[in-house]
Parts: C-alpha cells; sequence; structure tokens
C-alpha cells in the first residue's frame, strides 16, 4: 500500500477507497473486480496497482484511515489502558461504526477489522505497556478477536443490543466473570 505523499496519489488512494465502499452498497464484495472500482474511481488498473496490492489492501487501507479504533484516542487513556476503559471505548465504537461494521459482516471480511484491531492494540502507548512486546502480542490477538467476534454479533443480531450491555457483556467476558 502507498505511504507517501505525493497529493495525487493520496487523492487516488480516497477515490479508490470509496469507490470501493460505493460499490459494495450495490453488490458483494466477492463480485466487485478491481476494473470495476478502477472505472468507479476514474483511475487506471496501474494506478490501482501502484498504490494497493488487492482489494483487500483498500479495505485495510480505509479502515485505517476513517475506522480504526485508535485506543490511544480515547480520554481514558493516560498511563495505561485497563479491561474496563477498553470495554467501554469499544462499546462506543461498535455503536458508532454499524455501517462499515454491516459492510464488512455481510462481506464476510470481518478479518480485516480484527487485523486493524491487532496492529492498533500493538501500536498503542496505552495499551499493556509494562508487559513485554511478545505478552503484548499474543494479548493484541487475543482482543482483537474477541472484539471482532461481538462487533460482527452486534451486527447480525440487528444492533438491538444497548451501548451499556455491549459494554457489560464485553467486559464480563474479557474478565473471566461470564463463565463462573
Amino acid at each position: 500500500m502507498y505511504e507517501g505523499c505525493n497529493k495525487t496519489a493520496l487523492t487516488s488512494q480516497s477515490a479508490i477507497a470509496e469507490a470501493l465502499l460505493s460499490l459494495m452498497k450495490e453488490k458483494p464484495y466477492s463480485k466487485i473486480s478491481v476494473s470495476e472500482i478502477c472505472k468507479r474511481a476514474g483511475v487506471s488498473r496501474q494506478t490501482f496497482y501502484t498504490l494497493f496490492e488487492s482489494k483487500d489492501n483498500v479495505i485495510a487501507y480505509e479502515l485505517e484511515r476513517k475506522y480504526c479504533f485508535r485506543p490511544d484516542e480515547h480520554a481514558c487513556c493516560r498511563i495505561s489502558m485497563s479491561m474496563e476503559h477498553i470495554c467501554h471505548a469499544y462499546s462506543f465504537y461498535i455503536t458508532e461504526m454499524e455501517d462499515i461494521l454491516a459492510l464488512l459482516v455481510n462481506n464476510d471480511i470481518m478479518y480485516l477489522m480484527q487485523d486493524s484491531l491487532y496492529r492498533s492494540f500493538l501500536s498503542s502507548e496505552c495499551y499493556l505497556s509494562d508487559y513485554s512486546s511478545q505478552d503484548r502480542i499474543y494479548a493484541a490477538d487475543f482482543l482483537a478477536g474477541g472484539l471482532t467476534g461481538v462487533a460482527r454479533n452486534y451486527v447480525m443480531q440487528g444492533n438491538t443490543t444497548s451501548r451499556e450491555h455491549l459494554e457489560d457483556i464485553l467486559y464480563s467476558l474479557f474478565s473471566g466473570s461470564f463463565f463462573r
């Protein structure tokens, strides 16, 4: 994925991402071709492949650019973010990002959200900063998987669970009290 600062390239990246999301509202992700994305975005295939490796790469870019859960941006993040704080912040995130989550769930590409969460936790200065990098990797992967699963089920159940109930479920699952 292109990560430079050329304005034309950045504009094309944005147009490609917006074109793909627009197409996903019309038809399944698996049925969308790179040619269709390029046509909708007004760019060549060469431009597409200069900026992105694949459709998945476009979604990863858009998640990072607009829809990423960033623990460091929450008011509860000072020095170290507790599990309670993560559950609180993520319950807000799930209910605020219903549209993109629905696109990911309905197109069976929530694994891209899980990857985004994993990278977000690892890059966070507030997340388990006192632990070894190996332990942080395991914890980030565990949390990303669990949080992604809860978001997927929230969408599949019609977005009917309240934010407060989501927070309670998340905390009881991750604290272990759910299973007692």
